[in-house]
């Protein structure tokens, strides 16, 4: 049994991060990046976290590109080539990094050329180095329960955490998603809860009985403060503002702590794996978990094939004729 020392006191109550607001692109932006900053926030409905993962590319890109004696205007194919080759030899940067910043650099010259900003697009043809593929990370359906058990004894306040791991592992919601859940997203009378995932798209998962009883519990204690922002978030930290995703991350971390067996790098997003691997193994189909989801590509759902079948693998091999 590993002895386990809890994380030290978030710094804002149980909530380490700030209220999630909407900001204004930050000062000193180049001011394409500024005006693709808020096309992201605003016309796409992106996060604040991908608008600055962006942002934060796009600066570095900036950067290089003034070493080389050029600017976004003047770019061609060649010197963002160049660029690639930098972050892999100079930045060290592996082949996701890499493939990120490739996306980002394309979606951010079709935003320069559909604002007429430049007329040809040098980003067209960059090609994104192939990110080896891993599988998903999840927890066994014991692993998953304790975790819940966990929640009631270890977390700042229980009823809540034990909500909103609940919530978690029935619906695979991503943390953001969790985040912004509002009183109005779930319906006990229509068993769904509503769901707003990347770009805003909005989709439906039902709502499990287990999962409507502990909300209805949750909703019992909840309290929120006259004048507290966003009154109807359905997760509040515990001085009554919204949770934010850096306070999700905090409370799962404290969890994984008190629980008698390790679980290294535990994190909201293995709760999401660990909902659509367990539907598999209970013979959900491919289709049913994408729409559960919320995968644009039934591509992304099939890595979870592969933890099945290596399950199926192993326990073939303990047959004896």
């Amino acid at each position: 049994m590993a002895d386990h020392q809890p994380p030290p006191p978030a710094p804002d109550g149980d909530d380490p991060g700030s209220p999630l607001v909407r900001r204004r692109p930050r000062s000193g932006l180049h001011p394409w990046i500024e005006a693709f900053q808020e096309h992201l926030l605003v016309e796409e409905g992106r996060s604040e976290r991908t608008a600055d993962g962006y942002t934060r590319d796009l600066t570095l890109l900036e950067q290089f590109l003034r070493r080389e004696g050029s600017d976004f205007a003047s770019a061609d194919p060649l010197v963002l080539s160049s660029f690639l080759y930098y972050l892999q030899k100079e930045r060290r940067n592996g082949e996701a990094a890499r493939a990120r910043k490739v996306s980002c650099i394309r979606t951010f010259y079709s935003f320069l050329v559909r604002q007429g900003y430049v007329r040809e697009n040098p980003a067209e043809e960059l090609r994104a180095p192939r990110v080896p593929s891993h599988e998903p990370i999840f927890l066994s359906q014991e692993e998953a329960t304790a975790l819940l058990e966990a929640a009631r004894r270890a977390g700042t306040s229980p009823v809540r955490d034990h909500a909103m791991v609940a919530t978690l592992l029935y619906t695979g919601c991503r943390v953001s998603e969790l985040t912004g859940l509002r009183l109005r997203d779930v319906s006990f009378a229509g068993e769904s809860v509503r769901l707003f995932g990347k770009g805003a798209k909005e989709r439906v998962v039902p709502l499990h009985p287990d999962l409507a009883r502990i909300l209805r519990g949750y909703l019992r204690v909840r309290r929120v403060p006259r004048g507290s922002p966003a009154p109807d978030r359905l997760f509040r930290n515990l001085h009554g503002g919204p949770l934010t995703r850096h306070g999700v991350h905090y409370l799962i971390k404290r969890m994984a702590a008190a629980l008698p067996e390790s679980l290294p790098g535990l994190s909201a997003h293995k709760l999401r794996h660990t909902m659509a691997t367990l539907l598999l193994e209970k013979d959900a189909d491919l289709r049913s978990i994408q729409e559960l989801l919320g995968h644009a590509s039934v591509a992304t759902t099939q890595r979870y094939t592969h933890v099945v079948n290596r399950r199926l693998r192993e326990q073939v091999r303990k047959l004896e004729f």
